[in-house]
Protein backbone atom coordinates (compact mmCIF):
# COMPACT_ATOMS: atom_id res chain seq x y z
CA UNK A 1 0.00 0.00 0.00
CA UNK A 2 2.92 2.64 0.68
CA UNK A 3 4.74 1.69 -2.37
CA UNK A 4 1.31 2.26 -4.30
CA UNK A 5 0.85 5.72 -2.78
CA UNK A 6 4.27 6.80 -3.33
CA UNK A 7 3.85 6.17 -6.95
CA UNK A 8 1.16 7.79 -7.15
CA UNK A 9 2.52 10.98 -5.38
CA UNK A 10 5.32 11.02 -7.59
CA UNK A 11 3.12 10.47 -10.33
CA UNK A 12 1.02 13.71 -9.09
CA UNK A 13 4.79 15.74 -8.77
CA UNK A 14 5.74 15.31 -12.48
CA UNK A 15 2.13 16.17 -13.29
CA UNK A 16 1.97 19.73 -11.28
CA UNK A 17 6.09 20.47 -12.50
CA UNK A 18 5.03 20.15 -15.75
CA UNK A 19 1.97 22.01 -15.77
CA UNK A 20 3.79 24.97 -14.09
CA UNK A 21 6.83 24.75 -16.39
CA UNK A 22 3.97 25.59 -19.35
CA UNK A 23 1.87 27.98 -17.34
CA UNK A 24 5.51 29.65 -16.59
CA UNK A 25 6.29 29.23 -20.71
CA UNK A 26 2.93 30.81 -21.71
CA UNK A 27 3.44 34.04 -19.50
CA UNK A 28 6.86 34.79 -20.75
CA UNK A 29 5.78 33.47 -24.55
CA UNK A 30 5.08 36.18 -27.15
CA UNK A 31 3.93 35.58 -30.61
CA UNK A 32 3.58 37.18 -33.51
CA UNK A 33 0.20 38.00 -34.68
CA UNK A 34 -1.71 39.78 -37.47
CA UNK A 35 -4.25 42.54 -36.00
CA UNK A 36 -6.83 44.23 -38.60
CA UNK A 37 -4.27 44.22 -41.33
CA UNK A 38 -1.22 44.82 -39.06
CA UNK A 39 1.06 42.70 -37.43
CA UNK A 40 1.56 42.70 -33.83
CA UNK A 41 3.17 40.85 -31.03
CA UNK A 42 0.41 39.80 -28.77
CA UNK A 43 0.42 37.21 -25.89
CA UNK A 44 -0.35 33.41 -26.77
CA UNK A 45 -4.13 33.15 -27.21
CA UNK A 46 -6.12 31.61 -29.99
CA UNK A 47 -6.94 34.32 -32.29
CA UNK A 48 -7.70 34.33 -36.14
CA UNK A 49 -5.24 37.21 -37.85
CA UNK A 50 -8.11 39.52 -37.54
CA UNK A 51 -7.61 39.63 -33.61
CA UNK A 52 -10.91 37.98 -33.42
CA UNK A 53 -11.39 34.37 -30.98
CA UNK A 54 -11.75 31.52 -32.84
CA UNK A 55 -15.32 30.60 -31.81
CA UNK A 56 -17.26 27.48 -33.16
CA UNK A 57 -18.75 30.14 -36.21
CA UNK A 58 -14.85 30.09 -37.28
CA UNK A 59 -14.27 27.21 -40.11
CA UNK A 60 -10.18 26.33 -39.29
CA UNK A 61 -9.73 24.01 -41.60
CA UNK A 62 -7.45 26.36 -43.79
CA UNK A 63 -5.61 26.91 -41.00
CA UNK A 64 -5.02 23.76 -39.45
CA UNK A 65 -3.37 21.51 -42.16
CA UNK A 66 -0.59 19.28 -41.67
CA UNK A 67 0.40 20.51 -38.04
CA UNK A 68 1.83 16.88 -37.60
CA UNK A 69 5.17 16.08 -38.03
CA UNK A 70 6.81 18.58 -40.80
CA UNK A 71 9.70 17.63 -43.01
CA UNK A 72 12.74 20.72 -42.94
CA UNK A 73 15.07 20.88 -45.76
CA UNK A 74 18.65 21.53 -44.57
CA UNK A 75 18.18 25.74 -44.17
CA UNK A 76 21.45 27.70 -45.80
CA UNK A 77 22.46 31.41 -45.55
CA UNK A 78 21.34 31.90 -49.15
CA UNK A 79 18.24 30.61 -48.97
CA UNK A 80 15.58 33.63 -48.81
CA UNK A 81 14.42 34.65 -45.20
CA UNK A 82 17.47 32.83 -43.80
CA UNK A 83 17.95 35.23 -40.64
CA UNK A 84 14.07 35.72 -40.43
CA UNK A 85 12.23 32.75 -40.47
CA UNK A 86 13.00 29.52 -37.99
CA UNK A 87 12.62 27.01 -40.68
CA UNK A 88 12.13 25.59 -44.04
CA UNK A 89 9.34 23.40 -43.02
CA UNK A 90 8.77 21.74 -46.95
CA UNK A 91 5.38 19.85 -45.58
CA UNK A 92 3.18 22.18 -42.60
CA UNK A 93 1.78 24.62 -44.91
CA UNK A 94 1.33 27.30 -42.32
CA UNK A 95 4.60 28.68 -41.06
CA UNK A 96 3.87 29.37 -37.06
CA UNK A 97 6.38 31.69 -35.98
CA UNK A 98 7.55 31.45 -31.94
CA UNK A 99 8.58 35.00 -30.73
CA UNK A 100 8.03 38.98 -32.25
CA UNK A 101 9.30 40.25 -35.04
CA UNK A 102 12.80 42.24 -35.90
CA UNK A 103 12.44 45.65 -37.02
CA UNK A 104 13.02 45.29 -41.44
CA UNK A 105 12.47 46.87 -43.94
CA UNK A 106 10.44 44.75 -46.66
CA UNK A 107 11.87 45.45 -50.41
CA UNK A 108 8.75 44.78 -52.93
CA UNK A 109 10.57 45.90 -55.83
CA UNK A 110 10.55 43.06 -58.52
CA UNK A 111 7.52 42.49 -58.49
CA UNK A 112 5.19 40.40 -61.41
CA UNK A 113 1.33 40.08 -61.24
CA UNK A 114 0.65 36.62 -60.99
CA UNK A 115 -1.62 37.39 -64.22
CA UNK A 116 -3.70 39.98 -65.23
CA UNK A 117 -7.13 39.16 -63.94
CA UNK A 118 -9.14 40.80 -61.13
CA UNK A 119 -10.81 40.32 -58.34
CA UNK A 120 -13.57 38.02 -57.95
CA UNK A 121 -13.78 37.72 -54.23
CA UNK A 122 -11.52 40.13 -52.05
CA UNK A 123 -10.41 39.53 -48.17
CA UNK A 124 -11.96 39.53 -44.97
CA UNK A 125 -14.63 37.56 -43.91
CA UNK A 126 -17.25 35.63 -46.33
CA UNK A 127 -20.06 33.69 -45.05
CA UNK A 128 -18.84 33.74 -41.35
CA UNK A 129 -15.06 32.30 -42.89
CA UNK A 130 -12.63 34.46 -42.65
CA UNK A 131 -11.05 34.22 -46.44
CA UNK A 132 -7.39 35.04 -45.70
CA UNK A 133 -6.27 36.52 -49.55
CA UNK A 134 -7.85 37.21 -52.54
CA UNK A 135 -9.59 35.50 -55.51
CA UNK A 136 -8.65 36.08 -59.04
CA UNK A 137 -11.06 35.49 -62.08
CA UNK A 138 -8.49 32.83 -63.74
CA UNK A 139 -9.92 30.54 -66.83
CA UNK A 140 -8.82 26.91 -65.98
CA UNK A 141 -5.45 26.26 -67.37
CA UNK A 142 -4.53 30.20 -67.30
CA UNK A 143 -0.35 30.35 -66.59
CA UNK A 144 0.23 31.20 -62.67
CA UNK A 145 3.37 33.38 -62.58
CA UNK A 146 5.71 33.71 -58.95
CA UNK A 147 5.06 37.16 -57.60
CA UNK A 148 9.22 37.77 -56.50
CA UNK A 149 12.07 35.92 -56.51
CA UNK A 150 12.32 32.94 -53.97
CA UNK A 151 12.37 29.23 -53.50
CA UNK A 152 9.28 27.13 -53.16
CA UNK A 153 8.96 25.95 -49.88
CA UNK A 154 4.91 23.77 -50.65
CA UNK A 155 3.54 22.06 -53.52
CA UNK A 156 0.95 19.82 -52.89
CA UNK A 157 -1.54 17.94 -54.60
CA UNK A 158 -5.33 17.92 -53.37
CA UNK A 159 -5.21 15.02 -50.35
CA UNK A 160 -4.06 17.33 -47.61
CA UNK A 161 -4.48 20.90 -48.13
CA UNK A 162 -7.29 21.59 -46.34
CA UNK A 163 -9.59 23.51 -49.32
CA UNK A 164 -6.80 24.86 -51.08
CA UNK A 165 -6.63 22.02 -53.63
CA UNK A 166 -3.28 21.75 -55.63
CA UNK A 167 -1.11 24.69 -53.72
CA UNK A 168 2.44 26.74 -54.11
CA UNK A 169 3.92 28.37 -51.19
CA UNK A 170 6.65 30.45 -52.48
CA UNK A 171 9.31 31.91 -49.45
CA UNK A 172 10.72 35.45 -51.27
CA UNK A 173 13.66 36.96 -51.30
CA UNK A 174 12.05 39.86 -49.50
CA UNK A 175 10.65 37.55 -46.37
CA UNK A 176 7.14 37.55 -47.74
CA UNK A 177 5.69 33.81 -48.68
CA UNK A 178 2.83 33.63 -51.35
CA UNK A 179 0.14 31.23 -51.76
CA UNK A 180 -1.30 30.03 -55.08
CA UNK A 181 -4.49 27.37 -54.49
CA UNK A 182 -6.94 25.73 -56.52
CA UNK A 183 -4.67 25.22 -59.23
CA UNK A 184 -5.49 22.49 -62.03
CA UNK A 185 -1.71 21.65 -62.21
CA UNK A 186 1.50 22.13 -60.17
CA UNK A 187 5.06 22.72 -62.59
CA UNK A 188 7.40 23.59 -59.75
CA UNK A 189 8.61 21.30 -56.79
CA UNK A 190 9.67 21.73 -53.17
CA UNK A 191 12.91 23.83 -52.91
CA UNK A 192 12.92 25.04 -56.00
CA UNK A 193 14.67 28.55 -57.44
CA UNK A 194 11.94 30.83 -59.07
CA UNK A 195 12.06 34.07 -60.40
CA UNK A 196 9.36 36.63 -60.49
CA UNK A 197 7.32 36.13 -63.79
CA UNK A 198 8.29 31.93 -63.89
CA UNK A 199 5.27 30.05 -64.61
CA UNK A 200 4.73 27.75 -61.71
CA UNK A 201 1.07 26.31 -62.24
CA UNK A 202 -2.03 26.52 -64.03
CA UNK A 203 -5.10 28.21 -63.01
CA UNK A 204 -7.95 25.61 -61.79
CA UNK A 205 -10.61 24.51 -59.72
CA UNK A 206 -9.43 21.95 -57.05
CA UNK A 207 -10.17 21.79 -53.34
CA UNK A 208 -13.09 23.46 -51.79
CA UNK A 209 -13.67 25.53 -54.75
CA UNK A 210 -16.87 26.86 -57.17
CA UNK A 211 -15.57 27.61 -60.05
CA UNK A 212 -12.30 28.09 -61.62
CA UNK A 213 -9.87 30.96 -60.29
CA UNK A 214 -6.71 31.51 -58.11
CA UNK A 215 -6.49 31.88 -54.68
CA UNK A 216 -3.83 34.23 -53.84
CA UNK A 217 -2.33 35.27 -50.28
CA UNK A 218 0.61 37.45 -48.86
CA UNK A 219 1.71 36.09 -45.50
CA UNK A 220 4.55 37.57 -43.78
CA UNK A 221 6.24 35.26 -40.51
CA UNK A 222 2.95 33.22 -41.41
CA UNK A 223 0.58 35.82 -41.01
CA UNK A 224 -1.61 36.83 -43.63
CA UNK A 225 -1.74 40.48 -44.85
CA UNK A 226 -4.85 42.11 -47.08
CA UNK A 227 -2.44 41.78 -50.13
CA UNK A 228 -4.99 45.24 -51.09
CA UNK A 229 -2.99 47.15 -48.98
CA UNK A 230 0.48 45.97 -51.74
CA UNK A 231 -0.97 45.20 -55.17
CA UNK A 232 -3.25 47.87 -57.18
CA UNK A 233 -5.35 44.75 -58.39
CA UNK A 234 -7.05 46.90 -61.24
CA UNK A 235 -3.49 47.96 -62.88
CA UNK A 236 -1.64 44.84 -62.13
CA UNK A 237 1.42 46.80 -60.68
CA UNK A 238 2.26 47.32 -56.89
CA UNK A 239 0.86 50.38 -54.94
CA UNK A 240 3.80 50.40 -52.76
CA UNK A 241 8.06 49.44 -53.06
CA UNK A 242 8.44 49.21 -49.62
CA UNK A 243 6.97 47.81 -46.56
CA UNK A 244 8.16 48.84 -42.52
CA UNK A 245 8.17 46.23 -40.09
CA UNK A 246 8.57 48.09 -36.48
CA UNK A 247 8.62 44.72 -34.37
CA UNK A 248 4.75 45.29 -33.87
CA UNK A 249 3.42 46.87 -36.69
CA UNK A 250 3.35 46.67 -40.40
CA UNK A 251 2.93 49.98 -42.38
CA UNK A 252 3.12 51.16 -45.78
CA UNK A 253 4.59 54.84 -46.50
CA UNK A 254 2.38 57.75 -46.09
CA UNK A 255 0.94 58.74 -49.54
CA UNK A 256 2.30 61.16 -51.59
CA UNK A 257 1.14 64.87 -50.83
CA UNK A 258 -0.70 66.52 -53.82
CA UNK A 259 0.76 69.84 -53.56
CA UNK A 260 4.06 70.33 -55.25
CA UNK A 261 6.79 70.74 -53.00
CA UNK A 262 10.49 72.04 -53.80
CA UNK A 263 12.90 69.45 -54.42
CA UNK A 264 15.66 69.17 -51.58
CA UNK A 265 19.17 69.63 -52.72
CA UNK A 266 20.72 66.45 -52.46
CA UNK A 267 23.22 66.06 -49.07
CA UNK A 268 26.64 66.66 -50.65
CA UNK A 269 30.04 64.77 -49.02
CA UNK A 270 31.86 61.59 -49.16
CA UNK A 271 30.04 58.15 -49.22
CA UNK A 272 29.44 56.70 -45.86
CA UNK A 273 29.90 53.19 -44.99
CA UNK A 274 28.53 50.60 -41.87
CA UNK A 275 30.16 47.45 -40.78
CA UNK A 276 28.04 44.71 -40.78
CA UNK A 277 27.73 43.37 -37.24
CA UNK A 278 26.35 39.79 -36.06
CA UNK A 279 22.84 39.42 -36.82
CA UNK A 280 22.38 42.59 -38.75
CA UNK A 281 19.45 42.42 -41.63
CA UNK A 282 19.73 44.68 -44.61
CA UNK A 283 16.23 46.09 -43.38
CA UNK A 284 17.52 46.73 -39.66
CA UNK A 285 20.65 48.80 -41.07
CA UNK A 286 17.91 50.75 -43.99
CA UNK A 287 16.27 51.72 -40.87
CA UNK A 288 18.97 53.15 -39.15
CA UNK A 289 20.05 55.20 -42.01
CA UNK A 290 16.89 56.38 -43.11
CA UNK A 291 17.10 54.40 -46.28
CA UNK A 292 15.54 51.32 -48.31
CA UNK A 293 16.51 48.02 -48.66
CA UNK A 294 16.48 48.36 -52.52
CA UNK A 295 18.35 51.61 -52.63
CA UNK A 296 21.11 49.83 -50.25
CA UNK A 297 21.16 46.66 -52.72
CA UNK A 298 21.93 48.98 -55.57
CA UNK A 299 24.54 51.06 -54.06
CA UNK A 300 26.44 47.88 -53.04
CA UNK A 301 25.24 45.70 -56.11
CA UNK A 302 24.04 42.99 -54.31
CA UNK A 303 21.52 40.50 -55.63
CA UNK A 304 19.96 38.71 -52.66
CA UNK A 305 19.15 40.21 -48.92
CA UNK A 306 22.23 37.90 -47.81
CA UNK A 307 25.26 39.92 -45.71
CA UNK A 308 28.28 38.46 -43.67
CA UNK A 309 29.55 39.83 -40.41
CA UNK A 310 32.12 42.29 -40.78
CA UNK A 311 31.15 42.88 -44.68
CA UNK A 312 31.47 46.99 -45.71
CA UNK A 313 28.21 48.40 -46.96
CA UNK A 314 27.71 51.62 -48.45
CA UNK A 315 24.66 53.53 -47.07
CA UNK A 316 24.93 56.83 -48.77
Amino acid sequence: MKRLNIRRYLAISVICVALAGRLAAQENHIQFNVVNDTARVEAVIEEDSLGNLINSMYDSNLDNVDHGNGLLFTYFNWMPGYNLYQNFDIVTIHYRHQGSAARDTIDLSGYHHPANFRITSNYGYRHRRMHRGVDLGYPEGTPVSAAWDGIVRISKGTANTGGYGNLVVIRHDNGLETYYAHLSRRLVNPGQTVKAGDIIGLGGNTGRSYGAHLHFEVRYLGNDINPNRLIDFENFKLKYDTLFVSGYTISTPAPAQTEPQQAKPKPSGNPQYHKVRKGETLGGIAIRYHTTVSKLKKLNHLRGDFIRDGQRLRVR
